[in-house]
């Protein structure tokens, strides 16, 4: 079974979206694990959908990270996959192509997609995002995209629960620790995730100073000297894409 950790907080029109595209996935054995840190409305939009494989639960600490703690708890699945609550997966074979790889070596599976940027519900722009990831490239960036990951659940049983103390950069620590422990990073073939860019998530782009120190106690912690702070977008310029005409507001 493939234990699916989705952290969610008051939104639960973009959660339904995330929760829709793992009903369309033709693998189906597969739980939900969706974890509220806001006031209940996504346990709600949860069990909305009557689907037994969906699970609504309360966040167990405080935070994204200690939401995703929360599910990695409740998960009986051995296999882990992540996905976002604004987020979707574009691929209904996304699941097949995740068990197939891990059955064929332990690792940390990640896949190329999509930064849709979004306003009122419209999508403005699209961004391929679609890099290949090494043990070396980790050491300066981070080069994929969270909704994509997956990996054996006995990766926790060895390495321990994400890290709240790293905040923005849980994602980036965890797949450094995979990395370090020797497990290798495998792509898989083409761009099926899409992570949303919307007005409620810009606001990571006001918290520069907050985004800063938690760079640097990630740099600390694996003694990466200085980093540079980046988002997504950027590491999607800097790789040569040029943004289209925007769409008129």
């Amino acid at each position: 079974m493939v234990s699916v950790i989705i952290p969610t907080y008051n939104r639960p029109q973009l959660l339904l979206r995330a929760l829709r595209s793992l009903q369309r996935q033709l693998y189906p054995d597969w739980e939900a694990l969706v974890v509220d840190d806001g006031n209940g409305s996504g346990i709600l939009a949860a069990h909305s959908l009557r689907d037994p494989r969906i699970i609504g639960v309360r966040n167990q600490g405080q935070g994204q990270v200690e939401a995703r703690n929360t599910g990695l708890a409740q998960a009986s699945g051995q296999i882990i996959a992540l996905l976002d609550d604004d987020d979707w997966w574009l691929d209904p074979t996304h699941l097949h192509r995740v068990v197939r790889a891990l059955k064929a070596r332990a690792g940390l599976v990640y896949r190329g997609g999509y930064l849709l940027l979004e306003r009122d519900g419209l999508e403005l722009e699209r961004i391929p995002f679609d890099h290949q990831a090494t043990p070396h490239s980790l050491l300066r960036d981070n080069h994929l995209l969270a909704t994509g990951a997956a990996y054996p659940r006995a990766l926790h049983d060895q390495l321990g629960p994400f890290d709240p103390e790293m905040a923005d950069y849980w994602d980036w620590d965890w797949y450094l620790r995979v990395s370090r422990a020797g497990y290798p990073l495998i792509q898989l073939p083409g761009r099926g995730v899409a992570v949303s860019v919307h007005g409620a998530n810009m606001s990571y782009a006001a918290r520069l100073e907050e985004r800063r120190r938690n760079l640097e106690k990630l740099a600390q912690k694996h003694g990466l000297g200085q980093l540079e702070l980046k988002d997504h977008r950027i590491i999607a310029g800097a790789a040569g894409y040029r943004p289209r005409k925007r769409i008129a507001s």
